[in-house]
């Protein structure tokens, strides 16, 4: 008898303790930015290809330090074996079962060279200060349509602190399979000059300053309503036909996810669009489809007191890295909080 308890704890205390599930760590926390198959969407791809040169150490550290300023976040919260699960992950999606490790060694070359040589090579993609944002990469209106998605921000501290000398060097040496990222021969570099451009890369960490603060830096922007719900909701749909939006009808924010009769009447999402200044935002960047600022949600609190949710458009568009998208945005945000304004005096 004590023996079947033993055994009974151990089988327990094992399933309690099991190696963390890559494939759905990877789901939940990757997947929404980077397709589930790696393929890229908001995030960069990281299919086969891709993952066939990259160190695990990298992969490793670019989790827990994500993007500074882009839409990857660092991870910060995940255990050291849920971090290893999501790599050993994304590493048997290579082809080979190769290891690829690159040395510590610094890369002694002269930045300044380098700087001239970054800016007639590498600029067009990367962007002049290596943080791939303004013109040039975006989508439609202001790059090529051979871009997959924004080339990664170079002059970032996630990066710089993810990779090191040599796997730069190699990256630039052997290009990108699969990208138009192209390789030393096709850009004619001499080796002296490859390392030139790497030690121009890595002198940004000594230039690096904090990020801008913004104000209104969370996604969602939150009003209390004067009025009452119904009076809040009609406020709404009058000044949107006065503003030129095109309005949709109304659905209530928990509509399809539970029974319709136990659906809180309270909470609506009134759902519109102005087409000219989404078009615009969407020829700059398509990507922007997954997060449509085209709604005003009204929740009514067991308080009585009512209050209007809408998008940040500020802080979403940023995470894009694009000059023409920010200031595009900025349009739509004055367009809504003018809504909002008529909505709630």
């Amino acid at each position: 008898m004590r023996k079947l308890l033993l055994l009974i704890c151990l089988a327990a205390f094992g399933s309690v303790h099991a190696a963390p599930d890559g494939l759905k760590l990877y789901t939940k926390h990757c997947s929404v930015c980077h397709n589930e198959n790696g393929i890229g969407g908001i995030g960069l791809p990281l299919n086969s290809y891709k993952v066939e040169s990259f160190p695990r150490d990298y992969l490793l550290k670019t989790i827990r330090l994500g993007r500074e300023g882009r839409v990857m976040p660092a991870f910060k919260k995940l255990s050291d074996a849920q971090v290893n699960a999501i790599v050993d992950y994304l590493l048997s999606w290579k082809k080979t079962t190769i290891e690829v490790v690159f040395s510590d060694t610094p890369v002694d070359g002269n930045p300044v060279s380098g700087k001239l040589l970054f800016e007639h090579h590498c600029a067009e993609c990367h962007g002049m200060d290596g943080k791939s944002e303004g013109i040039g990469t975006g989508v439609s209106l202001s790059r090529e349509r051979e871009f997959q998605v924004i080339p990664p921000a170079l002059n970032n501290p996630g990066f710089l602190g993810a990779a090191n000398d040599q796997w730069i060097r190699h990256t630039v040496v052997n290009g990108r399979a699969g990208t138009i990222m192209p390789s030393q021969k096709k850009l004619k570099l001499s080796n002296t000059e490859v390392d030139n451009i790497v030690s121009y890369l890595r002198s940004f960490e000594a230039q690096s300053a904090p990020l801008e603060k913004h104000q209104d830096e969370k996604p969602t922007l939150i009003f209390d309503s004067p009025y009452d719900f119904t009076t809040t909701i009609g406020n709404i749909k009058r000044s949107l036909q006065g503003l030129n939006f095109r309005y949709f009808p109304d659905r209530y924010m928990e509509m399809g996810l539970i029974d319709d009769k136990e659906v809180n009447k309270k909470q609506l999402s009134l759902r519109f669009c102005n087409f000219n200044l989404l078009y615009e935002m969407i020829n700059i960047e398509p990507r922007l489809g997954v997060v449509l600022p085209c709604s005003v949600t009204v929740v009514e609190g067991d308080d009585g007191q009512v209050k209007l949710y809408v998008m940040n458009m500020k802080v979403v568009s940023r995470v894009f890295n694009n000059a023409q998208l920010t200031e595009a945005a900025e349009k739509m945000h004055l367009k809504l909080m003018e809504l909002i304004d008529e909505a709630t005096l």
